[in-house]
């Protein structure tokens, strides 16, 4: 019986999950209510008493020895129960004490410890004389004793079982997490007489779930930070300029990473002189948030655009760093870095377009994940502001084609009117000359107005061939020696007349001793004489036009101003533009294409110079300024006056009259035909007329004229044609006659085409009679010679 006693009692020791032969008594979940149902008296009531493995049960199964074995001594006080029976209860208790890994305890009514500890000892290393009482509290941590000894204070007035964590010190100095769990006991009265408790080492549990928690922490972080992230790209990429993405890299940067400050600088083409920057400065920095950061491409911020690698620095790093300070945002009285980590901005091509700073984090310095993050963001970044690039590229090139059509609508329009309005003037004077007898002074002015409108169409449409050589790249200049004065006397000739029908008075200053220089005079006449027309045409009646000429280091400088309406500020960076007019309306009041101007700065740049305009406002007149290098000539197309390449022509006529010289005129225009016919018979020649190429060869046959006239463009046969079939024929059939073609193919190729087939001159239509007379004299005298 004895031998069953003991195997039941340390079987009671064993948790439940792990005992391996069945119990002949049930297993209770609580022992007082066993001890309450069962005769303390009996040696076999105790053998029922087992113990679940869970540290609130081991401590219930204390308690309840204890409140059992105090039963039993008061049962042998009252000589009710023999000693053996109380000592085999006593055993137990202790059993149970020494096999647990918990420091069991027990106190007094008041909370202090009054028995000695043993496993306290052995855990503290604090004696009995330290730890009685209330010295047991000495060995938690500081800042564990004020809210655990409150714990304990309120656990002993309300007589309620207590549990508390705190961090206890071992005997090798480590801090320990434990918990302490206490239960009162009381009398039948319910007096508090005493405390059992035990005190659990959860160390290693509670750092493990420290950790999970961390992790769990980190990773619902770095959720939050990529769900951050995914907005943060779909707000940057939403912004359409900009500066309106690097404001939005910059606060989502600060945002997503927790930094008081950050900078993000657009660098093109890893120019730091033209950086873009974006500065983000918290509430912290408020007194800074109106500043222009300024930054250089040097120091280690320039390394990482350089190497299109992130870096990363510590504030211990960064103070260290020679090159720590070359990162301040900005000027001397920004705030100081705290920490730094930065992050470059990649194109698409792998070439570097700037990066992203950050510096002074919230909380700590900064980690791995938050350089992870800034690469990330900065990538992100990287693509955002070049799809914004295409963006507003795409934008611009949608305005300035936009722009281009309504330019090109105005010109139309203009081109139009301008044709219009003289030739309303030709046939209406035309028609009235033929259905009405004027008188000779009407009819005098009615030539003269038809003339004047005649002249004007020819200016219109040499100015739009210019602007068509000018666009192909084909407009050449014949360089020479060039004097300036003359070609400003020239100029100042041919707009005086409309200066003078307006009383506008032209003054000019020529500085005495300016150099002749390279150039092209006829071109640069059609320069002073653009800008001298357009002083004069903007200039109220009674005006005043000035143009100076002076020396200025290596160049000649030529200044037309006038007192005329002036340039609104707005307008000035365009008046050199094609089709450019400051008022394009049905209302304006002078005419033009808007060419001009464009023609003069063109023909200026082939002579290497410069032009420019200025006005101090409406109203207020304008200065244009040509700056002439004595040595910028310049010819557009290579070879124009290599030797072989064409007869060059002379517009000089060896002889004033034509006088019995045969001609043959051809043009499948009769009324062209006509008109040449008459104005070289009235220079006494002798002229025949073709239609076709066909009649001009059987022409040439027959009569074997001394010069030819010639059309390009006929139908059938062209001229080109006609002069081949012609230099096929023997010469004296013909085949050597000196030819002039007169076509309005007048481009510098079509002149160049016409002289390489064999035309030893070429005239365009509408060609001046003298200059048609001299051209036929010419050729005439140089197949005498």
């Amino acid at each position: 019986m004895q031998e069953r006693r003991r195997h039941v009692c340390w079987m009671c020791l064993v948790c439940s999950a792990d005992r391996a032969l069945p119990l002949e008594r049930p297993i209770h979940s609580t022992w007082p209510t066993e001890v309450s149902a069962a005769d303390p008296a009996d040696p076999a009531a105790s053998e029922g008493l087992v113990m679940a493995c869970s540290p609130e049960n081991l401590l219930a199964e204390i308690a309840a020895l204890r409140e059992h074995n105090a039963r039993l001594e008061a049962l042998l006080g009252e000589g009710r129960l023999k000693a053996p029976a109380l000592l085999e209860s006593e055993e137990r208790y202790r059993s149970l004490i020494t096999v647990t890994s918990a420091i069991v305890w027990t106190a007094g009514s008041d909370g202090a410890i009054v028995e000695e500890v043993p496993s306290w000892e052995e855990f503290t290393g604090q004696s009995p004389e330290q730890y009685q009482g209330w010295g047991w509290v000495e060995m938690l941590h500081p800042e564990d004793r004020a809210s655990t000894a409150e714990i304990w204070r309120q656990a002993n007035a309300n007589k309620r079982p207590v549990e508390v964590e705190y961090r206890l010190r071992r005997r090798d100095g480590e801090y320990r997490h434990m918990v302490a769990r206490g239960v009162p006991l009381l009398n039948a009265g319910g007096r508090l007489c005493s405390w059992v408790g035990t005190v659990t080492d959860i160390h290693d549990r509670k750092v493990a779930e420290q950790q999970r928690e961390l992790r769990l922490l980190q990773a619902k972080r770095h959720t939050t930070r990529l769900q951050k992230l995914a907005e943060a790209s779909l707000a940057i990429n939403s912004a359409l300029s900009i500066q309106q993405v690097l404001q939005g890299i910059t606060e989502q940067a600060a945002a997503l990473i927790g930094a008081h400050m950050a900078l993000t600088s657009l660098t093109p083409e890893r120019d730091w002189a033209r950086a873009v920057h974006t500065v983000y400065l918290s509430d912290k920095y408020r007194y800074w948030h109106h500043g222009e950061a300024r930054l250089g491409g040097v120091g280690i911020a320039a390394d990482v655009c350089r190497t299109n690698r992130p870096a990363r620095l510590t504030q211990s790093q960064l103070e260290g760093h020679p090159q720590g300070r070359l990162l301040a945002f900005g000027a001397t009285d920004r705030p100081a870095l705290r920490g730094w980590l930065a992050a470059p901005l990649v194109g698409r091509d792998g070439r570097n377009i700037g990066l992203i700073q950050l510096s002074d984090k919230h909380e700590g310095d900064f980690s791995e994940e938050d350089e992870a993050i800034a690469v990330q963001l900065a990538q992100l970044a990287s693509v955002a502001i070049e799809n914004t690039r295409l963006f507003e590229a795409e934008q611009a090139a949608k305005v300035d084609a936009e722009e281009a059509n309504r330019l090109k609508d105005e010109f139309l329009a203009t081109l139009s009117h301008e044709l219009r309005s003289p030739l309303t003037a030709i046939l209406g004077w035309t028609k009235l000359l033929r259905q009405v007898d004027l008188g000779a002074v009407r009819a005098a002015h009615a030539l003269e107005v038809i003339e004047r409108n005649a002249l004007a169409q020819n200016q219109l449409i040499e100015d739009l061939l210019d602007i068509s050589r000018i666009v192909a790249g084909k407009l050449r200049i014949e360089a020479a020696a060039v004097d300036l004065a003359g070609v400003i006397e020239a100029a100042i000739g041919t707009v005086r007349p409309a200066a003078q029908a307006r009383a506008i008075e032209v003054d000019t200053e020529i500085e005495p001793g300016v150099p002749l220089l390279m150039g092209d005079a006829t071109r640069l006449q059609q320069v002073v004489w653009n800008l001298l027309a357009n002083a004069v045409k903007f200039t109220p009646n009674g005006g005043r036009v000035r143009v100076r000429l002076s020396r200025r280091g290596t160049a000649a400088e030529v200044a037309v101003s006038d007192s005329g309406l002036g340039i609104a500020p707005h307008l000035l960076p365009h008046v050199f533009e094609r089709f450019r007019q400051a008022d394009s309306s049905s209302t304006r009041s002078h005419g033009g294409l808007g060419l001009g101007l464009a023609i003069v700065r063109q023909l200026v740049e082939l002579h290497s110079g410069t032009v420019s305009a200025a006005s101090p406002g409406e109203g207020q007149g304008a200065t244009f300024t040509v700056r002439l290098p004595f040595d910028g000539a310049r010819t557009l197309l290579a070879g124009d006056h290599s030797p072989g390449d064409w007869t060059r022509e002379s517009p000089t006529a060896c002889c004033g009259r034509l006088d019995g010289l045969r001609v043959l005129v051809v043009d499948d225009e009769p009324q062209a035909r006509e008109l040449v016919r008459t104005t070289l018979e009235l220079c006494g020649a002798q002229v025949a007329t073709a239609g076709s190429a066909a009649e001009a060869l059987a022409e040439v046959r027959r009569s074997k004229p001394a010069v030819l006239v010639s059309d390009i463009a006929m139908p059938g046969e062209d001229g080109y044609a006609l002069l081949r079939q012609l230099r096929l024929l023997e010469a004296e059939c013909g085949g050597r006659i000196p030819a002039v073609a007169l076509t309005a193919y007048a481009r510098v190729e079509d002149r160049r085409r016409a002289l390489l087939a064999g035309f030893q001159t070429h005239l365009s239509k509408p060609v001046e009679p003298s200059e048609l007379v001299a051209a036929v004299a010419n050729l005439s005298c140089q197949a005498a010679i």
